[in-house]
């Protein structure tokens, strides 16, 4: 199966939460393909105050995974979203990047996503 991982996700991995945690594991990433937005690694990335070792070990666990190209066609997707849905940018292109990919969307902020009902989501936090 493929996914695509949401902000959220890494940063609850880089903060250790345990929900995030299996998500993470050799085991699971050997049967999945992780994939996600260029967008995400600029929000990581943009965080004020970020101290070089904070940068490295963010480029050494995205480094870990696929980044999907922002093609024409999600760029496309992404402005349909936009108009339709009326979404935040970033959430837009994170949407169409999963769509795009056929991926299941893994996020805690469902709410962001509300509405799309094509988008395939998973909550790590939710049983």
């Amino acid at each position: 199966m493929k996914y695509v991982y949401d902000t959220n996700i890494f940063i609850y991995y880089l903060a250790d939460e345990p929900a995030i945690n299996s998500w993470f594991t050799e085991k699971f990433l050997n049967l999945h393909d992780v994939l996600f937005s260029p967008i995400i690694r600029i929000e990581l990335l943009s965080f004020t105050g970020l101290a070089k070792a904070e940068e490295q070990v963010i480029e050494d666990l995205l480094s870990q995974f696929n980044s999907v190209a922002l093609l024409r066609e999600i760029e496309n997707q992404t402005i349909q979203l936009k108009r339709h849905y009326k979404i935040k940018l970033p959430y837009a292109i994170i949407a169409a990047t999963a769509l795009y990919t056929e991926a299941c969307l893994v996020t805690r902020n469902v709410h962001d996503f509300q509405g799309i009902a094509e988008l395939n989501i998973e909550n790590p936090f939710v049983q």
